[in-house]
């Protein structure tokens, strides 16, 4: 038996077995279900696609089947996307996304519609190469193709810029670079993908031979992405000591800090009186260092105290000096006031104003006016 065809049965195993892992198991990925549900769905997706290769290299299903898979298809950028903003705390514009994601969801329903349920997959592509529909079809492809491939290109932006609430030690940067270059495989493993796909529609004598192939390219890398980006806590990202792995917040409950209250003031003291808001890059190892405890027991007081992550408490200082200077009688620019208040971008100025105020800070300013 060829050594390929084992690895579409190995893909669909392997990755329902992760999926099952990613759902039931906390680890790095914290405690956000909607993580998990993204993550498992992007894995589903090939599964699936895994097993319609399978059954299509078997000849066991018509072209029905692939062709939910081609539909769904689609979506792997998105989800990829979706899943490294939450991943990085990361937000993202849904009004922005919805209108795009609706247009070309269309595009692909109108383009799957016509598809002739009554050949099997090998004899439905070769039928596409004399006619005009298969030249739709293939200009459907590369153009959903490379909106992938660009929404994954800038997951792995939002990754390398997403700021990190702790100094990581020497074992964890090590672990951050190799999730990083991990995305960067899995980019290159959608441009892979891609070129096999087009490349088996032009061969049909080697059809099979680029399905086999492309089910041991998803095998390999999504089962070492998924694998790595659990073993890189989020609690890196989030701050929030509820994102720590169980055996951490275990240890932490039996430990001395039975009141958080008093620590909690502590923090407020020293990053008020210190003005350590002020600094865009500031972590929980600063605060921890200066009042001599564990980056643990700073985000566990600050989360059971003030009822929110470390990020969004440092920004509620922020947020409250930015007001003073939005309502001077000749204040700076909102960019200016941004920088001045120790945020490193107006758009994350807004976000955090947004959130802690429900309204944006040109609403605020017109708001004092009147």
């Amino acid at each position: 038996m060829n050594v390929l065809s084992v690895f579409p049965v190995l893909s669909i195993i392997s990755g329902l077995v992760l999926i099952i892992f990613i759902l039931f198991n906390k680890f790095g990925l914290g405690n956000n279900k909607k993580i998990r549900y993204v993550l498992s769905s992007l894995l589903f997706i090939y599964v699936v696609t895994a097993l319609d290769y399978h059954l299509s290299i078997s000849n066991l299903i018509p072209a029905t089947f692939s062709g939910i898979t081609y539909f769904f298809y689609h979506f792997t950028g998105l989800l990829f996307y979706y899943f490294i903003s939450i991943y990085t705390k990361s937000e993202i514009n849904t009004k922005k996304w919805i209108p795009i994601v609706g247009a070309y969801t269309l595009l692909r329903i109108l383009v799957f519609l016509p598809f002739d349920h009554d050949q099997n997959l090998q004899d439905f592509v070769a039928a596409l190469e004399t006619s005009n529909y298969g030249i739709l079809v293939l200009v459907e492809y590369v153009l959903v193709s490379s909106i992938n491939i660009a929404l994954m290109f800038l997951a792995y932006k939002n990754l390398k810029k997403a700021p990190l609430q702790i100094e990581l030690n020497e074992s964890q940067k090590n672990l951050y670079k190799w999730i990083k270059t991990i995305v960067v495989a899995v980019i290159l493993m959608q441009i892979v993908v891609f070129v096999t796909t087009i490349l088996g529609s032009l061969d049909i004598g080697n059809f099979n031979f680029y399905l086999k192939f492309e089910t041991l390219i998803y095998s390999i890398f999504f089962f070492i992405f998924a694998f790595s980006i659990m073993h890189f806590p989020i609690f890196a990202y989030s701050g929030n000591f509820e994102d720590l792995p169980t055996s951490t917040i275990e240890k932490y409950a039996k430990s001395s800090l039975t009141d958080s209250s008093e620590l909690y003031e502590q923090i407020k003291e020293v990053v008020n009186k210190e003005l350590l808001y002020l600094d865009f890059d500031l972590k929980l190892n600063t605060i921890a260092e200066k009042l001599n405890h564990s980056i643990h027991h700073i985000s566990q007081a600050i989360n059971q105290s003030a009822k929110m992550s470390f990020p969004d408490f440092i920004s509620s200082f922020r947020i409250a000096e930015a007001k003073k200077k939005l309502i001077e009688p000749k204040p700076d620019t909102i960019f200016a006031i941004s920088l001045d208040v120790g945020f490193n971008s107006k758009a994350a100025f807004y976000t955090a104003f947004k959130k802690h105020t429900q309204m944006t800070p040109t609403e605020f300013k017109k708001l004092h006016k009147s």
